[in-house]
């Protein structure tokens, strides 16, 4: 429409022109009519080639957003990946310190955890080492916090560890400080803690205090870390006593450890 109204002021201007021959006058009687058009057709041309320009800014921020967000993502990404090899190193630090303070104890063999039973997640696991490496079942399985198994079975380059939070791996143990034996066992309400059983009524355990192994048997060597004591309870039949225990391997984040392959001398004697 506005472009309609220009052509027909410019056909007036020609015939008004022809007409009087006073092209001064027409044109200023012209200009004067056709000015509002004009000055709205300069107005929606700027404003077209605004909102044209704006599209095209937004969908460039867009992108640059986008391009952010996924540098963002990566920096995240290789942040926790550098933490998760901080701390890697910190427990391979720890591991091999242990070893080499162990080494006039125990002969020992790293190994690492590479699969659980799903049906006793916290019951048993699978290690990278089998019988290629040297390990025969009932070798015993610990890392620097304590007592973790033995191995019940064996592969050419796997072994199957039974943990002693299982209800079929009773292990004996003594309280640190009196020395006074019971067997220790997991208890059955799921807990996830364990118990030491058969204490005397008048023996002195008390909450904090630390359960090792006591080297009766033929399985376990004395003197490693079983558990802290955590409650006390009476026995039903009244003459004796039960410790609940919290384990001194956190069996939920267990990811390097050791398989004893040679008990040189043990510790406690």
């Amino acid at each position: 429409m506005i472009g309609l109204g220009v052509a027909a002021g410019l056909g007036l201007l020609r015939i008004t022109s022809g007409d009087r021959g006073d092209t001064t006058w027409a044109e200023r009687s012209i200009q004067a009519i056709l000015a509002p058009l004009q000055a709205s057709v300069s107005f929606v041309t700027r404003e077209t080639g605004s909102i044209g320009q704006a599209v095209v800014n937004y969908k460039q921020v867009q992108e640059e957003n986008e391009k952010l967000l996924r540098e963002n993502g990566d920096l995240q990404r290789e942040k926790g990946l550098l933490r998760q090899y901080q701390l890697e190193n910190l427990r391979l630090k720890e591991l091999l310190q242990f070893k080499e303070e162990k080494q006039g104890n125990y002969q020992l063999l790293s190994a690492r955890v590479i699969a659980r039973d799903p049906n006793t997640w916290f019951h048993s696991l699978t290690l990278d080492r089998g019988s290629a490496d040297g390990i025969t079942k009932d070798m015993v399985v610990i890392n620097n916090d304590g007592l973790i198994g033995h191995v019940t079975s064996v592969t050419s380059h796997s072994c199957q560890v039974l943990l002693i939070i299982d209800r079929e791996g009773p292990v004996p143990g003594m309280l640190q400080t009196s020395r006074e034996p019971g067997i220790v066992e997991t208890k059955a309400d799921g807990s996830g803690l364990l118990q030491m059983v058969h204490l005397r009524r008048d023996s002195a355990v008390q909450e904090g205090q630390l359960v090792l192994t006591s080297g009766l048997g033929t399985l376990y060597p004395k003197g490693l870390p079983v558990g802290y004591v955590v409650g006390i309870e009476p026995e039903p039949n009244g003459l004796t006593k039960r410790a609940s225990l919290r384990t001194a391997v956190d069996f939920q984040r267990l990811e390097e450890v050791f398989i004893i392959q040679k008990v040189i001398h043990q510790e406690g004697d």
